[in-house]
């Protein structure tokens, strides 16, 4: 919710593990953060002069959110996924990819600035049955 706006975002530490396959993923991977209660891990700012209010609730099965602001914002984001692999290594399988984030003035619909976020490079931990996995341990070997 907060890579789309104009908040900073300020920690976001990557995950070395990813713990379950992508069926229904609504999100790129990496994009997401885990919330445990008492343990400092994601963490965002706000540099604006907009005052935003973030909201999360659960149905049962889904945990909710949004991101409100008491005006406008000048820019809209969009969020994307390039460079997605599954990789196999010497220990394991690893899931690969970049995560950027394209900055577009509402006024005009042009694009100001596009941002390369975060690599990922997570080993998999289910099984890979399935999965197109790119052998990087012959490209080493070569």
């Amino acid at each position: 919710m907060v890579l789309p706006s104009d908040l900073t975002v300020k920690a976001c530490p990557a995950r070395s593990v990813q713990l379950f396959p992508d069926s229904e993923r609504r999100v790129p991977f990496g994009t997401g953060t885990s919330i445990l209660y008492n343990y400092l891990d994601y963490r965002f700012q706000n540099n604006t002069d907009r005052t935003y209010q973030l909201t999360v609730w659960t149905d049962g099965e889904y945990l909710h959110g949004e991101l409100l602001a008491d005006r406008p914002q000048q820019y809209s984001y969009h969020i994307e996924c390039r460079n997605e692999f599954f990789s196999q290594e010497e220990d394991g399988v690893y899931r690969n990819n970049e995560i950027w984030r394209h900055k577009i003035d509402v006024h005009t619909d042009e694009e100001t600035e596009a941002v390369l976020l975060r690599r990922n490079h997570a080993k998999i931990a289910y099984d890979p049955a399935g999965l197109t996995v790119v052998d990087l341990r012959k490209e080493k070997q070569s």
